[in-house]
């Protein structure tokens, strides 16, 4: 089911591949492929086979000591809500990243080298980050897309109209909606709609709020509008989804 985390998290996949839902945007991972995830945004594995071999790197701001100045990670783009969270590594990068993951595994028990490792990995992972986000990179349909993420994840809680995104854009609700159906197979109602469920999804399963309480913080005022909406997308209402296992 959908969650999120809160902890700064990154992941090298070295084989298999898998499906990964971030938000709106499906991924789908490939072999040297890094996904890249902040705390608190949603995320849900869609497939994922058991022969998966991965490195994945968990951790809290709180780890990092002085030298290193406070909320230093809020810099990093990566981490944010609406970045671009998987990137299809070169094979350089690959065993370059690969190199300084089995460093810092060697390190991990000594906190003040593993830090600085670990400052080393996020530098030159935020390097190939402005390298492959460089708006170059990127064809205008794409760029509207990623536009309209950072719109939606700011706004979906108050904001549910599609005339509300497409006039931030400047462009027409026809036209958001084409683009959004060319680059990830939604328009723009279907993606507004798909936010909210799996933050509600998430929300029923990791928190102890009341449905009552989930319902206004995702900005409805009706209840039933709440239960009949939640149903029509999983087949369960609100209460029966977060007690089934």
């Amino acid at each position: 089911y959908p969650y999120r985390s809160h902890f700064y998290v990154f992941g090298l996949l070295h084989e298999s591949e898998c499906k990964l839902q971030i938000g709106i945007n499906t991924y789908a991972l490939k072999k040297k492929s890094l996904t890249i995830v902040g705390p608190g945004i949603v995320r849900n594995w869609i497939s994922n086979k058991w022969d998966m071999s991965n490195t994945t790197v968990f951790f809290k701001e709180s780890l990092f000591k002085k030298p290193f100045y406070d909320n230093f990670l809020l810099n990093y783009d990566f981490f944010k809500v609406g970045a671009n969270h998987i990137i299809e590594l070169t094979d350089e990068d690959y065993s370059n990243l690969n190199k300084l993951l089995e460093t810092l595994e060697k390190f991990k028990t000594d906190q003040n080298i593993a830090t600085g490792i670990l400052y080393s990995i996020l530098e030159f992972i935020n390097s190939i980050y402005l390298e492959n986000s460089s708006e170059n990179s990127f064809s205008r349909n794409e760029q509207i897309t990623r536009e309209f993420n950072d719109l939606l994840t700011k706004n979906y809680r108050t904001q549910k109209s599609v005339s509300f995104y497409a006039d931030n854009l400047n462009i027409s609700s026809k036209h958001l909606s084409d683009v959004l159906k060319e680059t990830i197979g939604k328009t723009v109602k279907q993606s507004i709609e798909e936010l909210i469920l799996i933050e509600s999804q998430s929300l029923l399963k990791q928190t102890a709020m009341e449905i009552k309480e989930i319902m206004y913080w995702l900005g409805f005022e009706d209840q039933s509008y709440f239960t009949k909406f939640f149903k029509k997308k999983t087949g369960l209402t609100p209460s029966d989804y977060r007690s089934n296992p």
